[in-house]
């Protein structure tokens, strides 16, 4: 286990006191982050890696609620505002950072359509809509359901001829599914045979033949065979999964308690090739809901927003880092030079 002595920790940002979406991600060289409902609005940061200053910065006039890869240089924003005579409406910005600029186009969706998360690419957009029980497919100017009824659809990931939703069935968690949706003939295929313990987090595996899911009481993270569409292996995660992000060849595991983070390969036999203590991190770490990756020095953010429940709850982004290199290079990564400390 690396003591949190063997690591670099490092804050990045604060978040406001009433900050409560996740929206952060690591993409194109880049640390997006997202600042919903300061005194100045609603806003976009970007930064870059390692660095506290931003970089760029754009208000938006929604919600910065999830913030996804959208092509090689550009992320997808989603998130909602309140207009005073037609209600909320769902919208979604697309933001490119260029040149020290940030350039950010925003579409609103039709009124009825309620949505939260985007999935797929700019070749072929996905939006889940939990009220409807449906996953749309937006072509820039209308949406079309794919037909498939999932119940309260959340986090989506697509695969060849395929898009694969978590089906939530119940707004307390417990209850959930994985849902296999064939894109050709519109139909479903649920990946489980029955409700698992708390599915949380789904994240694809390039370069294997799998996905893997976090279900957090079970204690363990599952690997689904993409093409099969059924458990392939389990990795265990003593503690109860809650994030999951790739790091080299290897998936990194947010574990709840204690608090720290697991490196599995896998294809191993589940032991971790390292572990990083978070405890001693406290309220910094208190409630983490994104974690994202720099993939060329293995860098990881933590974004932890305001939680009632999270005793001297510290919203914040922080960054933690091996200090030598070593888990990178057990997962096959080449790691650039240590962050300062």
């Amino acid at each position: 286990m690396h003591a949190i002595d063997d690591l670099v920790v490092r804050p990045i940002t604060a978040l406001g006191r009433h900050e409560v979406w996740r929206g952060q991600c690591f993409h194109a060289g880049l640390l997006w982050q997202g600042h919903s409902g300061t005194p100045a609005g609603h806003r976009l940061d970007v930064h870059r890696p390692r660095e506290q200053a931003v970089a760029a910065s754009a208000v938006l006039p929604h919600t910065v609620e999830f913030i996804h890869p959208f092509g090689p240089d550009a992320v997808i924003v989603v998130g909602k505002h309140h207009r005073p005579w037609s209600g909320w409406r769902t919208y979604h910005t697309v933001a490119r950072c260029r040149g020290g600029r940030l350039r950010t186009r925003t579409r609103t969706m039709p009124a009825w359509l309620q949505v939260e998360q985007f999935g797929g690419s700019p070749e072929a957009m996905y939006f889940n809509e939990p009220g409807s029980r449906q996953v749309y497919r937006w072509n820039g100017l209308w949406a079309r359901s794919l037909g498939p009824e999932v119940a309260l659809p959340g986090q989506m990931v697509a695969a060849p001829g395929a898009l694969y939703v978590v089906e939530r069935n119940c707004i307390v968690p417990g209850q959930e599914n994985l849902v296999r949706i064939d894109l050709a003939g519109r139909s479903a295929e649920r990946t489980f045979p029955g409700p698992r313990r708390r599915l949380c987090a789904l994240l694809d595996l390039p370069a294997t033949p799998w996905l893997a899911v976090a279900e957090t009481w079970a204690e363990q993270v599952v690997l689904v065979d993409r093409a099969a569409n059924r458990p392939a292996r389990t990795l265990p995660a003593p503690g109860g999964p809650v994030a999951l992000a790739r790091y080299g060849s290897c998936l990194v595991v947010l574990v709840d308690e204690p608090r720290r983070l697991a490196f599995l390969d896998p294809a191993g036999d589940g032991t971790p090739l390292a572990e990083w203590d978070l405890a001693p991190l406290g309220a910094a770490a208190g409630h983490v809901t994104a974690l994202d990756v720099d993939p060329a020095t293995g860098d990881i953010y933590l974004r932890s927003p305001f939680h009632p429940r999270v005793a001297d709850n510290v919203p914040g982004v922080t960054l933690v880092a091996d200090r030598d290199g070593d888990t990178l290079r057990r997962c096959g990564g080449r790691p650039g030079a240590a962050a300062a400390a």
